[in-house]
């Protein structure tokens, strides 16, 4: 695991909790296999990096560990690559090491400082446990394609800031991403990073590109606005030992970069998330309030004034039609829907059913089997 130390640099949307992933159950310390099938192919088609064959490459990784002061848990290649410009890294949850490959493209294109923070970028997703996150193909249905989409984007705040810190000063890090950007090396560029980050105000100003919100990574100019504003926070220069005592706390720092990552990417899925929560909001009030067989005056009342006299007016129809278990089944059904919001959004729909289940008519042992049933589903 990250020491303590770098663990407080996660950025707050990079929470595996969130998706009911316990990162105790993957302790690194108590797992020893190994991959030998992605190891195998790699020893075939690649070369690893050493002290003999790869030196400056070597000393840069060993720069890096040193540094962050995280043992060495890594077989680093080197690809054949003239195309792209990338670095990878492989692992799985019953590892305790993993592959990091570095294309040749990339090599040729940074200098070993800038190289540095690739590095720790790469190391930062195998000890931050990137791996047990879904992989947005798994996902069996929209919201939860965006909401792994959305970890995933989150993953890459958390790396560029330990990358960052690898790097050892915030122009690397920021050279490295211009040159990984465009593709093209010193002689081409006149690193201006307030003027290539005008683009992002630019963008934000014509509505964002809101197909990006199918991207694994945030653009370009969400990352590096991020790590100059994380170079600013209260903690990253409390940590290097500044006299500076920062302009943002990391929280204040988290929020701005939320905000500027959902104007660029657009807020479907903020408006999907809303939408299964309000559903299951009102189906799960139903239930509370039918939980003694009986819709009355006052509970009419209060529901439109929750969910509105549209919805009330729907409910009662149907009340009228069905039969009861024909609607505890729609109930049912409604709140399964619910698995796929994520642990914050399901804990705050939990405190709201609770909050409906103390001001419903009827019998207290009814309402509160209704309430256990509603949680279950949850």
């Amino acid at each position: 695991m990250l020491k303590n130390s770098l663990i407080q640099f996660r950025y707050f949307k990079d929470d595996p909790s969130q998706l009911n992933i316990d990162l105790a159950e993957y302790d690194q310390s108590k797992i020893s296999s190994k991959n030998y099938e992605n190891l195998r192919d790699l020893l075939a088609l690649s070369v690893k990096v050493s002290k003999e064959i790869f030196p400056e490459i070597f000393q840069s990784i060993e720069f890096v560990l040193d540094k962050l002061k995280i043992r060495n848990n890594f077989n680093f290649f080197v690809t054949a690559n003239h195309i792209e410009t990338n670095a990878s890294c492989i692992s799985s949850p019953d590892l305790n090491s993993a592959e990091i490959i570095l294309t040749s493209k990339l090599i040729e294109l940074l200098n070993y400082d800038e190289l540095k923070y690739v590095i720790g970028h790469e190391i930062a997703h195998f000890y931050f446990q990137h791996h047990l996150y879904p992989l947005p193909s798994s996902a069996k249905n929209r919201i939860s394609y965006l909401n792994y989409l959305n970890f995933s984007r989150a993953a890459e705040i958390s790396c560029d800031r330990i990358g960052f810190l690898a790097a050892g000063n915030l122009d690397n890090a920021l050279k490295a991403m211009l040159k990984i950007l465009t593709g093209l090396g010193e002689k081409h560029i006149k690193f201006n990073f307030s003027s290539y980050l005008d683009q992002l105000r630019e963008l934000k100003e014509i509505k964002g590109n809101s197909n990006l919100i199918n991207s694994t990574h945030p653009t370009l100019l969400n990352r590096m606005q991020a790590l100059i504003l994380f170079s600013m926070s209260s903690e990253y220069l409390n940590f290097i030992g500044s006299q500076n005592k920062g302009v943002y706390t990391l929280a204040e720092i988290d929020e701005k970069i939320d905000s500027s990552i959902q104007k660029i990417v657009g807020d479907e899925l903020v408006e999907l998330n809303k939408d299964i929560f309000s559903r299951c909001l009102m189906w799960g009030a139903l239930g509370l309030f039918l939980a003694d067989k009986n819709f009355n005056k006052k509970e009419q009342e209060l529901f439109e004034k929750n969910f509105g006299k549209k919805n009330l007016d729907s409910i009662k129809s149907l009340i009228k039609i069905s039969n009861p278990k024909s609607i505890t089944d729609k109930i049912h059904q409604i709140l399964n829907e619910a698995s796929v919001l994520i642990k914050e959004d399901k804990i705050q729909l939990l405190k709201e059913l609770e909050k409906i289940s103390s001001i419903a008519s009827g019998e207290k042992e009814e309402i509160e089997e209704v309430l256990k049933e509603l949680k279950k589903l949850i």
